[in-house]
Formats: structure tokens, C-alpha cells, sequence
């Protein structure tokens, strides 16, 4: 398949994927418009992919935490952390926004873990590959895939250079993996805090390494925040999925950005996907895509619950301030169509 949603669908697992898209007896009612998570648990960031066996969700935590279920509408059952080890630039903190791939007959796991030089937060991205989706993980090579020249960590493969001085000093996070339609194989980022940019570096056919001589090109800019990218092709131009603004607010919210160009998104088209308005959900964002048969997409998002109950958190504020809330990111399952390449939801898939 030619694009980081498409790769998903794995040959000869048809089976699996018409229990992943889900009947409609799984879907949101006119009666209860109000979506429900799948998985009713503090799952931030969530990259879903589908094997043999179902499907296989990641999400943001330490050495990253996953779920697996035969259904997309679940249940889904949580398991341990899969990233055997930390690799030896990485220092201690959180793993952030992973995303995974099957290329090649390898699964391979890009993550954002944290380095020294850059403060609390700065991250760096590396790879880990494991002979099955479910792990485990172990890191490959000695140096990041992406890392800031001025990391005190080895040098990158994609070291960012010349540095562009209008850029924080923050690092570099939410890796995602995407295959074009000549079998080409890039990944695509964020650098990290304002100004946003979404930069695409091409990588070795194996998605292992970047490619020789290869330098990153930075797609998008947003003086706010655009993060959480996620590429595919669609009625032949390229559809970008982005998260946008603070994500422990309400008005977290999915857009995403068409382009006839791979390189160039100076006219690229937009629009809003997911919101609170349209969705009645609390921060949808986070979004990864699975590509099932007849281009019956299903995007899984994360949204803020609160009171441990499965309903949206409901007001202002950042909600990971509000202990008495007990807000988590809970995971969410939407139907997608596209229409002359543009996504449109079509209902939602609530929990057996």
C-alpha cells in the first residue's frame, strides 16, 4: 500500500480488518450522539496498527505502554511497557507520541525520549524494530535518528543543520512514518514548543536509518501549535493530519492540510476535522489513522474523561491540573469517508 495509513492494512488479513472497521451495531446512535472511548483509560497519543491476530494500539508513557484487542470497538485489554530499554543517549523521562510500522518484514517503533542539553522536556527521536507488533522493542544503532546539533547526545542522522535560529532550542518529538507510491519511505516530526514546524526526512527502504545525504524540509509553520502529524495519499495528492493548540484544554482539535506536492504545502488546502463543537468530546486529538477495504478509514484519538466516568470533560482549564476531575485521556474510535480527498467522519464506534 502506498502510504503510512494504507501500510496498516497487511496483506491476507482480511478477516482481521472486517472485525477492525467494525458493523454498525458498534457505531454512535441519533439517540446518543455523545461518542464513547473504546478504551476508557489515560491512553494519550494512541498509533494503532493491524496484525493477524487484530489490533495493536501504543500510546505516550513509559518505554511505552500498549493495548490489543480483535476489534476495534474492543474490548481492549492493556499490557506492558514494550521499549525494552532506553537507548544509551536517551536520559530518563517519559516516551512520547510513538508510532509504529511494519516495513520489510520488521516492526519498527520511532519514538521521542528525552536527551540531555535541552532542559526538562527536549527530546530526540530514535528507532527500535522487534519481529512482532506486540514487542519487544529494541533500540537500533548507537545515535538518534533526528536530534538537534546542540543535544548533548551523538550525532544525528538528521542533525537539523544549518540550525534555523527563528526555532526554539527544544528538540524534536512526534515521529510518523509514511510510504509513498514509488515504495519511498520518509518520516515526518515536529520540532518542538513556538514556532511549530512539521519537517519530512527521507529514509532508507528498511525505515531504519535516514538516507544518504538526505536533509529534512520543513512542510508546515504555525506560530501556535501543530503536532501529532500523519500522512497519506489520497485521490492522488498527500493529506496531512495535525493536532492544534493545547492539548490539556478542550480546545484541542484535529485539522488536516491536502497538497498536490509531497515537498511543497505552500498552497496546500485545509480545514478542521474533529473539534469540540462537532464532536461534543473534550480535546479530540492525537489522531492515527488504520485503512481498511474500500477506503473505510478508522481514525483513533485521544479525549479528556473526567470523574472516572466514560463522558467528556466538560469547562475550561487545563485538565491535568485538576485532580479532583481525575481527567485522562481516554481513546476514541471515528468512521471515516473522503470526499474528493478531504476526510469527513461518519459516525463513531462505542464500546462492547
Amino acid at each position: 500500500m502506498p502510504d503510512r495509513g494504507a501500510h496498516r492494512l497487511l496483506a491476507g488479513l482480511a478477516c482481521a480488518l472486517s472485525l477492525a472497521v467494525v458493523s454498525l451495531a458498534g457505531s454512535a446512535s441519533a439517540a446518543d450522539p455523545v461518542p464513547r472511548p473504546v478504551l476508557n483509560v489515560d491512553f494519550p497519543d494512541p498509533a494503532v496498527v493491524s496484525t493477524p491476530d487484530g489490533l495493536v494500539a501504543y500510546a505516550t508513557g513509559d518505554r511505552v505502554p500498549h493495548a490489543w484487542s480483535r476489534r476495534a470497538d474492543g474490548p481492549w485489554q492493556r499490557g506492558a511497557a514494550l521499549l525494552t530499554q532506553r537507548p544509551k543517549w536517551s536520559r530518563d523521562g517519559g516516551v512520547w507520541a510513538v508510532d509504529v510500522a511494519r516495513v520489510r518484514g520488521q516492526w519498527l517503533l520511532y519514538y521521542a525520549t528525552p536527551v540531555r542539553g535541552m532542559g526538562e522536556h527536549g527530546r530526540c527521536i530514535g528507532v527500535a524494530r522487534s519481529s512482532s507488533a506486540r514487542g519487544p522493542f529494541r533500540p537500533v544503532g548507537s545515535r538518534p535518528l533526528v536530534c538537534p546539533s546542540y543535544a548533548n547526545a551523538p550525532s544525528a542522522q538528521d542533525p537539523l543543520l544549518p540550525r534555523d535560529p527563528t526555532l526554539p532550542r527544544a528538540g524534536v518529538i512526534d515521529p510518523s512514518w509514511f510510504r509513498d507510491a514509488d515504495g519511498a519511505s520518509y518520516l515526518l516530526y515536529k520540532t518542538d514548543r513556538l514556532p511549530s514546524t512539521i519537517r519530512l526526512v527521507a529514509l532508507t527502504r528498511d525505515g531504519q536509518a535516514v538516507r544518504s545525504g538526505a536533509t529534512s524540509v520543513e512542510l508546515l509553520r504555525s506560530a501556535d501549535v501543530v503536532e501529532n502529524p500523519v500522512l497519506v495519499r489520497r485521490d492522488g495528492g498527500y493529506v496531512l493530519l495535525a493536532s492544534e493548540g493545547d492539548w490539556t484544554k478542550c480546545s484541542y482539535r484535529t485539522t488536516w492540510f491536502r497538497s498536490a506536492s509531497l515537498l511543497d504545502w505552500t498552497a496546500a488546502a485545509s480545514g478542521l476535522l474533529l473539534d469540540t463543537d462537532s464532536t461534543r468530546l473534550c480535546g479530540p486529538g492525537g489522531a492515527d489513522l488504520v485503512s481498511g477495504r474500500g477506503g473505510r478509514d478508522l481514525a483513533f484519538l485521544h479525549g479528556w474523561t473526567c470523574r472516572g466516568t466514560a463522558l467528556p470533560c466538560v469547562g475550561r482549564g487545563k485538565w491535568d491540573h485538576k485532580p479532583r476531575e481525575r481527567g485522562r485521556r481516554a481513546m476514541y474510535a471515528a468512521r471515516l469517508r473522503w470526499v474528493a480527498g478531504v476526510p469527513e467522519v461518519t459516525g463513531w464506534l462505542r464500546p462492547r
